[in-house]
Order: structure tokens, then C-alpha cells, then sequence
């Protein structure tokens, strides 16, 4: 780069407001840190290469030019490229603090990088697997290698008792080939380096390598005790490469000592072994975390896949599709938060349609009601005067029997729609459906006096139009035919229930009257109790029935059946 050009560059630098008069003279010379930065500064930026970088570098130690006229010259950088690096090249000496613009936004990446759960799960369990294997199979391959040896020791000790016990003979009456012929049984078995008999002034009397009998024993040089007591010794010592134990044990006779027995075993067998062993350990162990390691994918792909249906609900949630569900996938406590996340779009549904829905129930200004005042009293249990009245179809159990499980549905949702609109038309409400049954309450959640004959005239009602329903079937279904009880009384109402669910219902004596009633009254009639008669009066038309006596009362009760009631004015 010319004089004129970095006259050119400082111009330019000050002019933009990024270095002042002093910074401009200081960037015309360039020491090897600031190489090595503005070559990093074009490498961040994606301008040249490491190979670029280190290629102009080597030209620059044979020549009196700068790094960036080098770069230019090769058609690598642009002078814009290198006025660019510049620039964050003097902010960087101005602010010790900043970053590279292009090594920030790589760490930025960095930090901002997205991890699925499941891979975070499955390289946790990866690293616990890898962790617990290690763990395992190095306790597993010290154990058994200590067992190894232990057994060594344990064979080793018993042949030299062995030895000592039966040499003793042999050695005081000095009988050489006895004890030839007891080294060379021992000598023939695998890894037994020598075995030798010394007598009491150390002198070799029997020896695995005959040539070297009456010779002066020479004790091992440096070796490692390893155990010593009464009975024998264990030393340990190297021969080369090859690591030797040797056992030696006292030979007496009639507790007079006579000599010693000296065995020597070989532990290359035993490292043989013990390699082989810990390379099948090291297979096992690979070949087991391989396995965990796909389980552990596997798994975490299982975990995570609920997740992204939850956050896929969230958002259809958020966009007001409350008919959305989770599929439930397990079941654990991610099944369970799914069954809840169902249960709260489903909650959220129903509040959507609450009273579109409760108004099927309950006349509209009964919803109107509870929806302006749910804290209202209605919600507290109280005694109010009202009458109940149960309808139950005659002949249903025989008539299910028969008939498809979708037929059956179908007539009851059919009954109880018309029956269920008759009751809410005479100011009374659905308390609940039992089976077939019906259980309705006129003057609770509304109150007024003259619920009792809004109860007889829904009955009536009722009856009226089953008959009419009957006649239009022209006989292709068993005809609907109901036993209609009521009574007058006060009762006990509120909602009932425990914390996760309450229902607004009524109970007391004269509910458990009106069902009584019910078990009573023959299909197509309708009979009242003696309270319900005499509060209508002679407003109703009723015949007087035999008295009854009904579970739970001592008393037989006077009942009506009911034949007319008197037209409204």
C-alpha cells in the first residue's frame, strides 16, 4: 500500500468520525498483533481464507509490504474490504471491550443457538450412560483382575505347602531323585517359572534346571514382599519384561528345620489374560453404550414429542380454536399434563358456550341470573319451599333388552328433550338424569308460590305430549310411557359436591317422597302427595288412592291421582 493510500485510508477514517488526527498517524504503521487481527477481522467477514491469511503472511517476511496491499495485489480483498477491517480494527483499540463483528455474531449464534430439549435429554443421558459404563466396567475389570491375582496367589501358596510337606522326608534322609521326581511334577504345569529345594546351609539339593543342583542359592535381587508369615513368603520381582512371583515355604521335619522350597510362577499368562479380559470388557462396554446411546435418542424424541404437541396446542389455543386436543402419548406425568391441557381447552370451550349450554337447562333468565351473581346465595344451601317432581319410563329395561345400544340413546335423547322443554317452559329446571329417569324442581332456583301447579301442569303437559309422539310413530318403536311423581315440601338446596365437582341439587324428605311416588305411578299417571293436593286445592282434579307405605316412613301416606286441573284465566 502507497504513502498516498494510507494518507488516503486515515482521510477516510477521519472524515467517517472513527479515529481522530493521532489514531490516523499511529494506524500507518502495522506490528505483527495487528496483522494477525486485521487478518482475523477478514476472515470473520468471509473475505479470505486461513490458507489466504497464512499465504500472504509468509510473502510479508520477505518483503517491505503491508498485509493488505499483499491481499489486494492477489485479487483476495477489495481496498473496501480492507478499509472496512480497518475500521473495527481501530474501534477494537477504542473500545478494549467490543467484539469482532463477525466473531460476536458467532458467538452471538452460538448463545442464541436453539437446542431441542430432546437433544439436550438424549446428551445427558448419553454422558450418564458413558459415565455409569466407565464406572461399571473399571470396577468390573479391577475386580476381576484382583481376582485373578488372588487366585494366583492362592495356587501358588498351596503348591508350596504341598511341596514343603512332602519333601521333608526326602531332603533329611537326602534323597535326591525323591525330590527330582516331585520339582519335576510341579515344573511340568503351566506358568511355573522353576521350583527348587534348598537345604538348611542353602545349598540347591533339587532344582526344575538340573544343572544347577549343589550350587549356592543366590537370593533375588530388589524384590517386593508382597505377604510373609510362618508358613511362607510371597516376593515379587522382574525378569525382563516378565513379572515373576516367587513362593517360598520352610521344609522341617518333627519341628527341626531342614530347608526351603522355593517356587517361582510366571504372570505373563495371567496379564494375557488380563488384557484379553479387559479388551472384551472395553468391547462390552462400547457396544453397551452404543445401545444406551440410541435408547437414550430414542427416549428423548418419545419426551420431547408431547412437548411440541403441547406448544402446537398453545398456539392453536392462542388463535381460538378450543376444539384443538393433545394426543396422549404416555402415561405419565407428561400423559397427565396433556389430560390437563385437554381439560383447559375444554374448560375454556365451555366458557365460550356456557350459556348457550346451561340454557338447555334452565330458563334464560335463570342464566342470566347466575352468570351476573355467581357468588349469589342460591350457591349457599338453604331451605326453600318447592315442589319435585321425577319422571321414569315404564317397560325401559325390557325395551333396552331388545333393542341397539345406538336405538336406545337416540330414544332417550329424543324423551329427554321433549320432557326437558316442557319443564322449562313451566319455570322448573332438569336437576339430573338418572338412567331413564328424570328428576325436576319447580320454585328453587326461582322462587314463587305457585310451583306446585307448575309442576302438575308440566306433568300434564308431558303426558299430553307422549301421546301425541306415540301417535306419530305409527307403531315402529314401543311406545314411551312414563310414571310421574310429585310432592310439595321444603327442601334443602345448593351446590353439593367436593372441591373438584359440585352440583346445584336439592335433597331432604321431600325428594326422597317424590321418588317414591314414582316407584307408584303406572305408566301414563301422575300421582301427587297429599301436600301437593291440598295446596292446589280444588284447582285440581285428583282421585284419592289407597294409602301407601313407603320405605322410610312409619306412616302410610295419602296419595292422589291426578285427572285434570283447572284452565288458567
Amino acid at each position: 500500500m502507497s504513502k498516498d493510500k494510507k494518507k488516503l485510508l486515515g482521510e477516510v477514517l477521519l472524515e467517517n468520525q472513527v479515529i481522530d488526527r493521532s489514531e490516523a498517524e499511529e494506524a500507518l504503521f502495522e506490528n505483527e498483533e495487528k496483522r494477525e487481527l486485521l487478518g482475523r477481522i477478514l476472515i470473520d467477514n468471509k473475505v479470505i481464507t486461513e490458507k489466504n491469511l497464512k499465504e500472504a503472511l509468509e510473502e510479508q517476511k520477505n518483503t517491505s509490504k503491508r498485509l493488505g496491499e499483499i491481499l489486494i495485489a492477489r485479487g483476495l480483498a477489495s481496498q473496501k474490504d480492507i478499509l472496512d477491517a480497518f475500521s473495527i480494527q481501530v474501534r477494537l483499540r477504542l473500545e478494549p471491550d467490543a467484539e469482532i463483528g463477525g466473531r460476536s455474531s458467532h458467538l452471538k449464534r452460538i448463545r442464541n443457538l436453539r437446542i431441542p430439549i430432546s437433544i439436550k435429554l438424549a446428551m445427558l443421558i448419553t454422558f450418564l450412560i458413558v459415565i455409569i459404563m466407565t464406572v461399571a466396567s473399571s470396577f468390573f475389570y479391577s475386580s476381576q483382575k484382583e481376582e485373578f491375582i488372588v487366585q494366583t496367589m492362592r495356587f501358588g501358596t498351596t503348591m508350596v505347602s504341598n511341596l514343603s510337606h512332602n519333601s521333608s522326608v526326602p531332603l533329611l534322609e537326602n534323597d535326591e531323585a525323591s525330590l527330582h521326581i516331585l520339582l519335576e511334577e510341579v515344573s511340568k504345569m503351566q506358568d511355573i517359572k522353576y521350583a527348587m529345594v534348598l537345604n538348611k546351609g542353602g545349598i540347591i539339593k533339587a532344582h526344575s534346571d538340573i544343572q544347577k543342583i549343589d550350587q549356592q542359592y543366590t537370593p533375588i535381587d530388589n524384590p517386593v514382599q508382597i505377604t510373609k508369615n510362618d508358613n511362607s513368603e510371597i516376593l515379587s520381582y522382574r525378569e525382563g519384561k516378565n513379572e515373576i512371583l516367587d513362593f517360598s515355604a520352610p521344609v522341617s521335619f518333627d519341628k527341626t528345620a531342614l530347608g526351603t522350597i522355593h517356587i517361582g510362577i510366571s504372570l505373563e499368562t495371567l496379564q494375557k489374560k488380563i488384557r484379553r479380559f479387559g479388551i472384551i470388557v472395553l468391547l462390552i462396554t462400547t457396544v453397551l453404550a452404543a445401545a444406551g446411546i440410541g435408547v437414550s435418542f430414542f427416549i428423548s424424541a418419545n419426551f420431547s414429542r408431547p412437548i411440541i404437541d403441547l406448544v402446537n396446542g398453545t398456539v392453536e389455543i392462542k388463535q381460538g380454536n378450543f376444539a384443538f386436543r393433545s394426543e396422549k402419548r404416555s402415561n405419565d406425568e407428561l400423559g397427565d399434563l396433556t389430560l390437563a391441557f385437554n381439560d383447559m381447552a375444554e374448560g375454556l370451550r365451555k366458557k365460550e358456550v356456557i350459556q348457550d349450554a346451561f340454557g338447555k337447562y334452565v330458563n334464560p333468565e335463570i342464566v342470566d341470573m347466575i352468570l351476573k351473581n355467581p357468588d349469589s346465595q342460591w350457591f349457599q344451601g338453604k331451605k326453600i319451599p318447592a315442589t319435585v317432581m321425577f319422571t321414569d319410563i315404564r317397560g325401559f329395561t325390557a325395551f333396552s333388552e331388545k333393542t341397539s345400544p345406538e336405538q336406545v340413546v337416540s330414544v332417550l335423547n329424543d324423551h329427554f328433550t321433549i320432557v326437558t322443554e316442557i319443564i322449562l317452559k313451566h319455570g322448573g329446571h332438569v336437576d339430573k338424569f338418572i338412567g331413564d329417569a328424570i328428576l325436576a324442581v319447580f320454585g328453587t332456583l326461582l322462587e314463587y308460590d305457585d310451583h306446585a301447579e307448575r309442576a302438575v301442569r308440566a306433568a300434564l303437559t308431558l303426558q299430553q305430549a307422549l301421546l301425541e309422539e306415540r301417535s306419530r310413530q305409527n307403531g315402529e318403536l314401543p311406545p314411551i310411557r312414563i310414571g310421574i311423581g310429585i310432592n310439595s315440601g321444603e327442601v334443602i338446596a345448593g351446590n353439593i359436591g367436593s372441591q373438584q365437582r359440585m352440583e346445584y341439587t336439592v335433597i331432604g324428605d321431600t325428594v326422597n317422597v317424590a321418588s317414591r311416588l314414582t316407584d307408584i305411578a303406572g305408566p301414563d299417571e301422575i300421582i301427587v302427595s297429599e301436600s301437593t293436593y291440598l295446596t292446589l286445592g280444588k284447582m285440581l282434579h285428583a282421585r284419592r288412592m289407597d294409602p301407601v307405605t313407603v320405605k322410610g316412613k312409619l306412616e302410610p301416606l295419602e296419595i292422589f291421582l291426578v285427572e285434570g286441573i283447572a284452565s288458567e284465566n
